[in-house]
Protein backbone atom coordinates (compact mmCIF):
# COMPACT_ATOMS: atom_id res chain seq x y z
CA UNK A 1 0.00 0.00 0.00
CA UNK A 2 1.31 3.47 -0.90
CA UNK A 3 1.23 6.33 1.57
CA UNK A 4 1.67 9.95 0.55
CA UNK A 5 2.48 12.94 2.71
CA UNK A 6 2.66 16.42 1.19
CA UNK A 7 3.99 19.23 3.33
CA UNK A 8 3.78 22.70 1.78
CA UNK A 9 5.18 25.84 3.35
CA UNK A 10 4.82 29.00 1.24
CA UNK A 11 6.75 32.18 1.95
CA UNK A 12 6.57 31.88 5.72
CA UNK A 13 9.11 31.28 8.42
CA UNK A 14 9.76 27.67 9.32
CA UNK A 15 8.10 26.59 12.52
CA UNK A 16 10.33 25.81 15.47
CA UNK A 17 10.83 22.40 16.97
CA UNK A 18 11.20 22.01 20.67
CA UNK A 19 14.26 24.04 21.63
CA UNK A 20 15.86 21.12 23.38
CA UNK A 21 15.51 18.98 20.26
CA UNK A 22 17.23 21.36 17.84
CA UNK A 23 19.72 23.08 20.12
CA UNK A 24 23.25 23.38 18.81
CA UNK A 25 26.06 21.32 20.24
CA UNK A 26 26.79 22.12 23.86
CA UNK A 27 30.25 20.70 23.56
CA UNK A 28 29.18 17.20 24.54
CA UNK A 29 31.46 14.56 23.02
CA UNK A 30 28.54 12.71 21.42
CA UNK A 31 28.28 13.98 17.80
CA UNK A 32 24.71 12.69 17.61
CA UNK A 33 23.82 15.61 19.88
CA UNK A 34 24.99 18.11 17.26
CA UNK A 35 22.28 19.84 15.27
CA UNK A 36 21.98 18.69 11.66
CA UNK A 37 21.04 22.28 10.81
CA UNK A 38 24.46 23.70 11.64
CA UNK A 39 28.06 22.85 10.62
CA UNK A 40 29.92 20.64 13.06
CA UNK A 41 33.12 21.67 14.87
CA UNK A 42 35.67 20.30 12.37
CA UNK A 43 37.40 21.77 9.37
CA UNK A 44 37.83 19.71 6.19
CA UNK A 45 40.93 17.93 4.94
CA UNK A 46 41.29 16.70 1.37
CA UNK A 47 43.46 14.17 -0.45
CA UNK A 48 43.33 12.51 -3.87
CA UNK A 49 45.23 9.73 -5.61
CA UNK A 50 44.79 7.26 -8.45
CA UNK A 51 43.29 3.80 -8.03
CA UNK A 52 43.74 1.08 -10.67
CA UNK A 53 41.53 -2.01 -10.85
CA UNK A 54 40.10 -4.54 -13.31
CA UNK A 55 36.35 -4.10 -13.86
CA UNK A 56 36.17 -7.51 -15.53
CA UNK A 57 38.33 -10.47 -14.56
CA UNK A 58 41.15 -10.88 -17.10
CA UNK A 59 40.00 -7.61 -18.68
CA UNK A 60 41.70 -4.26 -19.24
CA UNK A 61 42.79 -2.28 -16.21
CA UNK A 62 40.95 0.95 -15.41
CA UNK A 63 42.31 3.90 -13.43
CA UNK A 64 40.13 6.40 -11.58
CA UNK A 65 41.04 9.31 -9.34
CA UNK A 66 39.93 8.83 -5.73
CA UNK A 67 38.91 12.03 -3.92
CA UNK A 68 38.71 12.00 -0.14
CA UNK A 69 37.33 14.50 2.38
CA UNK A 70 37.70 14.03 6.13
CA UNK A 71 37.48 15.96 9.41
CA UNK A 72 40.52 17.83 10.65
CA UNK A 73 41.40 20.19 13.48
CA UNK A 74 43.66 22.15 11.10
CA UNK A 75 42.08 25.54 10.50
CA UNK A 76 44.59 26.71 7.92
CA UNK A 77 46.98 25.32 5.35
CA UNK A 78 47.32 24.92 1.59
CA UNK A 79 43.98 25.01 -0.24
CA UNK A 80 42.75 21.78 -1.79
CA UNK A 81 43.39 21.57 -5.53
CA UNK A 82 40.48 19.95 -7.31
CA UNK A 83 40.17 18.51 -10.80
CA UNK A 84 38.67 21.88 -11.66
CA UNK A 85 39.64 24.84 -9.50
CA UNK A 86 40.76 25.30 -5.90
CA UNK A 87 38.71 24.85 -2.74
CA UNK A 88 39.86 27.38 -0.15
CA UNK A 89 37.48 25.80 2.40
CA UNK A 90 39.36 22.48 2.42
CA UNK A 91 42.95 21.96 3.55
CA UNK A 92 45.15 19.79 1.34
CA UNK A 93 46.68 16.78 3.13
CA UNK A 94 45.59 18.02 6.54
CA UNK A 95 46.08 15.86 9.61
CA UNK A 96 42.85 13.97 10.33
CA UNK A 97 41.09 14.60 13.61
CA UNK A 98 40.46 11.74 16.01
CA UNK A 99 37.21 9.86 15.26
CA UNK A 100 34.25 11.05 17.31
CA UNK A 101 31.81 8.35 16.20
CA UNK A 102 31.90 4.93 17.81
CA UNK A 103 33.93 2.50 15.74
CA UNK A 104 35.61 5.11 13.56
CA UNK A 105 34.63 7.45 10.75
CA UNK A 106 31.27 6.76 9.05
CA UNK A 107 31.54 6.88 5.26
CA UNK A 108 29.57 8.66 2.55
CA UNK A 109 30.34 7.97 -1.12
CA UNK A 110 29.45 10.20 -4.07
CA UNK A 111 29.03 9.71 -7.83
CA UNK A 112 29.24 12.75 -10.10
CA UNK A 113 27.10 13.59 -13.12
CA UNK A 114 27.62 13.43 -16.89
CA UNK A 115 30.90 15.15 -17.80
CA UNK A 116 31.32 16.12 -14.16
CA UNK A 117 34.04 15.36 -11.64
CA UNK A 118 34.25 13.85 -8.18
CA UNK A 119 34.54 17.18 -6.37
CA UNK A 120 31.46 18.74 -8.02
CA UNK A 121 29.27 18.51 -4.88
CA UNK A 122 32.05 19.25 -2.40
CA UNK A 123 29.73 21.36 -0.25
CA UNK A 124 28.05 18.12 0.93
CA UNK A 125 31.44 16.51 1.61
CA UNK A 126 32.62 19.49 3.66
CA UNK A 127 29.40 19.59 5.67
CA UNK A 128 29.59 15.90 6.54
CA UNK A 129 33.30 16.22 7.35
CA UNK A 130 32.47 18.97 9.84
CA UNK A 131 30.30 16.39 11.63
CA UNK A 132 32.99 13.72 11.70
CA UNK A 133 32.26 11.90 8.42
CA UNK A 134 34.51 10.84 5.56
CA UNK A 135 33.44 11.15 1.92
CA UNK A 136 34.99 9.26 -0.98
CA UNK A 137 34.25 10.07 -4.63
CA UNK A 138 35.75 8.67 -7.83
CA UNK A 139 36.31 10.63 -10.99
CA UNK A 140 34.47 8.41 -13.47
CA UNK A 141 37.16 8.15 -16.15
CA UNK A 142 35.91 8.68 -19.74
CA UNK A 143 32.96 10.76 -18.50
CA UNK A 144 34.54 13.75 -16.73
CA UNK A 145 34.94 17.34 -17.83
CA UNK A 146 38.63 16.54 -18.41
CA UNK A 147 38.47 13.30 -20.43
CA UNK A 148 34.94 12.72 -21.75
CA UNK A 149 34.71 10.24 -24.63
CA UNK A 150 32.09 10.80 -27.31
CA UNK A 151 30.40 8.47 -27.94
CA UNK A 152 30.51 7.27 -24.35
CA UNK A 153 31.75 3.66 -24.17
CA UNK A 154 28.99 1.16 -23.40
CA UNK A 155 31.17 -0.28 -20.67
CA UNK A 156 30.83 2.98 -18.76
CA UNK A 157 27.38 1.88 -17.63
CA UNK A 158 28.93 -0.88 -15.56
CA UNK A 159 32.14 1.02 -14.85
CA UNK A 160 30.27 3.54 -12.72
CA UNK A 161 29.07 1.20 -9.92
CA UNK A 162 32.35 -0.71 -10.13
CA UNK A 163 34.27 2.57 -9.70
CA UNK A 164 32.43 3.03 -6.40
CA UNK A 165 33.35 -0.51 -5.40
CA UNK A 166 36.99 0.15 -6.32
CA UNK A 167 37.36 3.28 -4.19
CA UNK A 168 35.71 1.60 -1.21
CA UNK A 169 38.13 -1.32 -1.65
CA UNK A 170 40.97 1.19 -1.75
CA UNK A 171 39.89 2.69 1.56
CA UNK A 172 39.87 -0.76 3.15
CA UNK A 173 43.36 -1.40 1.77
CA UNK A 174 45.00 1.83 2.95
CA UNK A 175 48.63 1.25 3.91
CA UNK A 176 49.36 1.07 7.61
CA UNK A 177 51.19 4.39 7.55
CA UNK A 178 48.15 6.27 6.22
CA UNK A 179 46.60 8.29 9.08
CA UNK A 180 43.10 6.98 8.28
CA UNK A 181 44.08 3.31 7.94
CA UNK A 182 41.77 1.03 9.89
CA UNK A 183 39.55 3.89 11.04
CA UNK A 184 36.91 3.97 8.26
CA UNK A 185 33.56 2.26 8.74
CA UNK A 186 33.17 0.96 5.20
CA UNK A 187 30.91 -1.92 6.21
CA UNK A 188 27.86 0.39 5.91
CA UNK A 189 27.98 3.25 3.40
CA UNK A 190 25.46 5.79 2.13
CA UNK A 191 25.90 6.64 -1.57
CA UNK A 192 24.72 9.88 -3.15
CA UNK A 193 24.80 10.77 -6.83
CA UNK A 194 24.07 13.80 -8.96
CA UNK A 195 22.31 13.54 -12.35
CA UNK A 196 24.00 10.61 -14.16
CA UNK A 197 25.32 9.74 -10.71
CA UNK A 198 21.76 8.84 -9.73
CA UNK A 199 22.07 5.89 -12.12
CA UNK A 200 25.18 4.85 -10.19
CA UNK A 201 23.28 4.87 -6.90
CA UNK A 202 20.55 2.55 -8.20
CA UNK A 203 23.04 0.11 -9.69
CA UNK A 204 25.28 0.02 -6.59
CA UNK A 205 22.28 -0.38 -4.26
CA UNK A 206 21.18 -3.47 -6.15
CA UNK A 207 18.55 -2.45 -8.70
CA UNK A 208 18.07 -5.32 -11.13
CA UNK A 209 18.83 -4.86 -14.82
CA UNK A 210 16.20 -5.71 -17.42
CA UNK A 211 18.35 -8.03 -19.49
CA UNK A 212 15.89 -8.07 -22.38
CA UNK A 213 16.14 -4.29 -22.63
CA UNK A 214 19.91 -4.45 -22.26
CA UNK A 215 20.19 -7.01 -25.09
CA UNK A 216 18.10 -4.81 -27.36
CA UNK A 217 20.16 -1.71 -26.55
CA UNK A 218 23.37 -3.62 -27.13
CA UNK A 219 22.08 -4.83 -30.50
CA UNK A 220 20.78 -1.48 -31.74
CA UNK A 221 22.84 1.06 -29.84
CA UNK A 222 19.67 2.86 -28.83
CA UNK A 223 19.93 4.05 -25.24
CA UNK A 224 23.68 3.44 -25.19
CA UNK A 225 25.28 4.82 -28.34
CA UNK A 226 25.36 4.05 -32.05
CA UNK A 227 27.94 1.27 -31.69
CA UNK A 228 25.94 -0.83 -29.23
CA UNK A 229 28.06 -3.17 -27.13
CA UNK A 230 29.95 -6.41 -27.48
CA UNK A 231 28.63 -9.79 -26.22
CA UNK A 232 31.28 -9.66 -23.48
CA UNK A 233 30.07 -6.24 -22.34
CA UNK A 234 26.44 -7.32 -22.46
CA UNK A 235 27.25 -10.30 -20.24
CA UNK A 236 28.59 -8.04 -17.48
CA UNK A 237 25.12 -6.58 -16.89
CA UNK A 238 23.91 -10.06 -15.94
CA UNK A 239 26.42 -10.14 -13.08
CA UNK A 240 25.96 -8.52 -9.70
CA UNK A 241 27.06 -4.88 -9.99
CA UNK A 242 25.82 -3.95 -6.53
CA UNK A 243 27.97 -3.48 -3.45
CA UNK A 244 26.72 -4.96 -0.19
CA UNK A 245 28.47 -2.14 1.70
CA UNK A 246 26.09 0.40 0.11
CA UNK A 247 23.00 0.19 2.33
CA UNK A 248 21.22 3.46 1.49
CA UNK A 249 21.24 5.99 -1.32
CA UNK A 250 20.57 9.65 -2.07
CA UNK A 251 20.03 10.17 -5.82
CA UNK A 252 19.74 13.86 -6.74
CA UNK A 253 18.42 15.46 -9.94
CA UNK A 254 18.35 12.14 -11.78
CA UNK A 255 15.73 9.39 -11.83
CA UNK A 256 15.67 5.61 -12.16
CA UNK A 257 16.38 4.71 -15.79
CA UNK A 258 13.67 2.27 -16.83
CA UNK A 259 15.53 1.49 -20.06
CA UNK A 260 18.17 -0.20 -17.91
CA UNK A 261 16.21 -1.39 -14.89
CA UNK A 262 12.85 -2.19 -16.45
CA UNK A 263 9.46 -1.95 -14.77
CA UNK A 264 10.47 -3.48 -11.44
CA UNK A 265 14.23 -3.14 -11.16
CA UNK A 266 13.95 -1.20 -7.92
CA UNK A 267 12.38 -4.20 -6.18
CA UNK A 268 15.79 -5.74 -5.50
CA UNK A 269 17.51 -2.75 -3.88
CA UNK A 270 19.33 -3.44 -0.63
CA UNK A 271 18.18 -0.40 1.33
CA UNK A 272 16.15 2.81 1.48
CA UNK A 273 16.25 5.54 -1.16
CA UNK A 274 15.76 9.28 -0.71
CA UNK A 275 15.40 11.20 -3.98
CA UNK A 276 15.92 14.98 -4.08
CA UNK A 277 14.83 17.15 -6.99
CA UNK A 278 13.94 20.71 -7.91
CA UNK A 279 10.81 22.21 -9.41
CA UNK A 280 12.91 23.96 -12.07
CA UNK A 281 14.51 20.68 -13.13
CA UNK A 282 11.93 18.24 -14.46
CA UNK A 283 13.76 14.95 -14.80
CA UNK A 284 10.61 12.87 -14.50
CA UNK A 285 10.45 12.82 -10.72
CA UNK A 286 6.64 12.79 -10.53
CA UNK A 287 6.40 9.82 -12.89
CA UNK A 288 9.17 8.08 -10.94
CA UNK A 289 7.19 8.40 -7.72
CA UNK A 290 3.95 7.25 -9.33
CA UNK A 291 5.66 4.19 -10.80
CA UNK A 292 7.82 3.33 -7.81
CA UNK A 293 7.30 -0.13 -6.41
CA UNK A 294 6.79 -0.99 -2.76
CA UNK A 295 10.22 -0.05 -1.48
CA UNK A 296 11.37 2.38 1.19
CA UNK A 297 11.39 5.47 -1.04
CA UNK A 298 11.19 9.16 -0.12
CA UNK A 299 10.84 12.12 -2.50
CA UNK A 300 11.85 15.65 -1.55
CA UNK A 301 11.31 18.59 -3.92
CA UNK A 302 12.87 22.05 -3.57
CA UNK A 303 10.82 24.89 -5.03
CA UNK A 304 13.01 26.87 -7.43
CA UNK A 305 15.72 24.22 -7.32
CA UNK A 306 17.49 23.56 -10.61
CA UNK A 307 19.86 20.86 -11.82
CA UNK A 308 22.94 22.48 -10.28
CA UNK A 309 21.34 23.13 -6.89
CA UNK A 310 22.83 19.74 -6.02
CA UNK A 311 26.32 20.35 -7.43
CA UNK A 312 27.92 23.59 -8.62
CA UNK A 313 25.06 25.82 -7.52
CA UNK A 314 24.68 27.93 -10.65
CA UNK A 315 20.91 28.33 -10.50
CA UNK A 316 19.10 31.54 -11.42
CA UNK A 317 15.90 30.46 -9.69
CA UNK A 318 17.30 29.75 -6.23
CA UNK A 319 19.99 31.36 -4.12
CA UNK A 320 23.08 29.16 -4.20
CA UNK A 321 23.76 29.11 -0.47
CA UNK A 322 20.10 28.64 0.43
CA UNK A 323 19.89 25.64 -1.88
CA UNK A 324 23.13 24.20 -0.54
CA UNK A 325 21.85 24.64 3.01
CA UNK A 326 18.75 22.57 2.30
CA UNK A 327 20.62 19.81 0.48
CA UNK A 328 23.43 19.42 3.03
CA UNK A 329 21.01 19.37 5.96
CA UNK A 330 18.93 16.62 4.37
CA UNK A 331 22.07 14.71 3.34
CA UNK A 332 23.39 14.70 6.90
CA UNK A 333 20.00 13.75 8.37
CA UNK A 334 19.67 10.89 5.87
CA UNK A 335 23.22 9.69 6.50
CA UNK A 336 22.77 9.75 10.26
CA UNK A 337 19.45 7.94 10.07
CA UNK A 338 20.49 5.20 7.64
CA UNK A 339 24.07 4.57 8.76
CA UNK A 340 24.07 5.54 12.45
CA UNK A 341 20.44 4.61 13.19
CA UNK A 342 19.55 8.13 14.27
CA UNK A 343 15.87 7.91 15.21
CA UNK A 344 15.77 11.22 17.06
CA UNK A 345 12.90 13.65 16.69
CA UNK A 346 14.82 16.40 14.87
CA UNK A 347 16.24 14.01 12.30
CA UNK A 348 13.10 12.01 11.65
CA UNK A 349 10.87 15.10 11.47
CA UNK A 350 13.00 16.40 8.58
CA UNK A 351 12.90 13.10 6.72
CA UNK A 352 9.15 12.58 7.13
CA UNK A 353 8.20 16.20 6.37
CA UNK A 354 6.72 16.83 9.80
CA UNK A 355 9.12 19.74 10.26
CA UNK A 356 9.69 22.25 7.46
CA UNK A 357 13.06 23.80 8.18
CA UNK A 358 13.05 26.07 5.09
CA UNK A 359 10.89 29.06 4.20
CA UNK A 360 10.68 27.75 0.62
CA UNK A 361 7.87 25.63 -0.72
CA UNK A 362 9.04 22.13 0.08
CA UNK A 363 7.13 19.07 -1.06
CA UNK A 364 7.95 15.81 0.62
CA UNK A 365 6.51 12.47 -0.33
CA UNK A 366 7.14 8.97 0.94
CA UNK A 367 5.97 5.68 -0.50
CA UNK A 368 6.17 2.43 1.41
CA UNK A 369 4.63 -0.98 1.51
Amino acid sequence: MRTLWLSLVLGCAAKDLDTAEVSESTGAPNPMDWSVHEPGPFSTGFQSWDVTYRPVEDGVERTVQLNLWYPTDDESGPAAEYSVGIDAESVANAEPSAPVHEGGFPVHAYSHGFRGYGEASAFISRYLASHGWVTVAPNHTNNTIMDHEDPLPSAHYYHRPLDVRAVLDALEALPEDHPLAGQLRTDKVVLSGHSFGAYTTWAALGAGYDLTNVAEMCATGEGIHDDGCTPEEEAVFATDLSDERVVASLPMAGTLRRTWFGDQGEASVNGPVLFMGGTNDDVGQAAQFDEMGAIDFTWMEIDGGCHQTFALGSCGTLDREEGFGIVQTVALAWARHTILDDQSGPTMSILTGEYSFSDLVVTQATSSE
